[in-house]
């Protein structure tokens, strides 16, 4: 799920197949009814034949998972029975819980080594990339890309508590380059540069924060990061 939609190494062919594994990923160990899976594969209205596609996406699958997990029938769904271990979703959610927790704690070596972990687990910066987004799953995907998105805040807000500022601004270039209006990357960029003692990293950090928030809002700099600016000057931050 963290990237393209792989089942144990095995391609899945077709983007409706996908899509539909994709759909059970998300509510592994769950019955997943078949009108959200329609709602999932149909971003127009579906045609008549809808259900009996469902069932021969469902055949499809079935043989591709083999023994690695079972595809359960219900009474109006299906349901992907998975083994949370072997599962990168889960896997990724229960390292950012656990490196989330340990930040939170004070455990930043703990929670650096969690959280790059966590990272290292997607093979692109977008969740089912090879998948279309239709109705619930779509606002399930991008919810997924922000958890993602934060999990490298997190990693960053780590690495600067280990005193590694190097390491935090790792991603976060590449972060603030596809979503340029979050104002804690840009704080946690400006904070890294402080710390390396890199004053003109700190000026080129905010003078690409204002283009930014005056490109695309129209506005000034947000507060938050004129007044981390004035600190810094101070020599407070």
């Amino acid at each position: 799920m963290l990237g393209r939609v792989r089942f144990a190494d095995r391609e899945i062919g077709g983007a409706r197949p996908r899509t539909l594994l994709a759909a059970l990923l998300l509510d592994t160990n769950r019955m997943v009814t078949v009108d959200r899976l329609v709602d999932a594969l149909w971003d127009e209205e579906p045609p008549a034949s809808a259900t009996a596609n469902v069932r021969t996406h469902i055949w499809t699958l079935r043989r591709l998972i083999g023994d690695t997990a079972t595809l359960v029938s219900h009474p109006g769904g299906y349901e992907l029975v998975v083994p949370e271990d072997i599962c990168d979703l889960h896997l990724f959610t229960r390292s950012t819980d656990s490196g989330r927790a340990a930040l939170a704690g004070g455990e930043p070596e703990r929670a650096t080594k969690l959280l790059d972990r966590a990272l290292g687990m997607w093979s692109t910066d977008r969740a089912a990339a090879d998948v279309p987004r239709h109705g619930w799953v779509a606002a399930r995907l991008t919810h997924l890309d922000e958890e993602r998105r934060r999990t490298v805040e997190d990693f960053a807000e780590s690495c600067l508590r280990l005193g590694e500022p190097r390491a935090a601004l790792r991603g976060l270039a590449a972060l603030l380059a596809v979503d340029p209006l979050r104002t804690r990357s840009w704080a946690l960029r400006m904070r890294a540069h402080h710390l390396l003692g890199e004053r003109g990293g700190v000026s080129e950090t905010v003078r690409e924060a204002t283009e930014a928030f005056r490109e695309y809002l129209g506005s000034p700099l947000d507060g938050e990061l004129v007044r981390l600016h004035e600190e810094i000057c101070r020599g407070r931050s």
